[in-house]
């Protein structure tokens, strides 16, 4: 009986841990029920975006970031991957130049536990380079965060 509770155990604490995972990385500001039922589409990137990608590395941690970019401005819209998973939200100006600015969701897991974390970003999307160079304050798990990281486009 001790062993068939521990293996619940183990099984609820597993399942929960993937729970919020999903939640924080797919569901954050969403309708619950609605994202766990497969609910909620993501939308897809505006006409004239570019997908502008990136890789940030911390510690060994490396989290790829892609970002769906309309060159005339408006909504921002993406993903990070890798040691943190999430999604990705702003929007540009669509200046030469110009400002992006927005938040990134989701969970890092360097261990076993996904840890809810988020991170506000802004920078300039230069056309002629085809870069996008960005600044953020991430903070999860009680740290805060500050770094920089280059996305570009081809």
């Amino acid at each position: 009986m001790v062993a068939f509770l521990l293996v619940l155990l183990i099984l609820i604490v597993l399942g929960s841990n993937e729970a919020v995972g999903y939640y924080f990385s797919h569901c954050d500001g969403e309708d619950t029920l609605d994202c766990f039922l497969g609910r909620i589409e993501d939308e897809p990137p505006a006409e004239g975006s570019v997908v502008a990608t990136g890789v940030y590395e911390y510690k060994g941690y490396a989290v790829t970031v892609t970002a769906n970019i309309p060159l005339e401005g408006g909504k921002v819209t993406g993903s990070m991957d890798g040691t943190c998973e999430g999604q990705l939200k702003g929007t540009y100006d669509g200046q030469p130049n110009g400002g992006i600015s927005g938040t990134i969701s989701g969970v890092c897991s360097p261990f076993f536990i996904n840890i809810p974390a988020s991170a506000d970003y802004s920078g300039i999307v230069n056309k002629t380079s085809k870069t996008v160079p960005l600044s953020f304050t991430g903070r999860g798990g009680g740290i805060t965060h500050k770094g920089s990281m280059s996305l570009s486009y081809p």
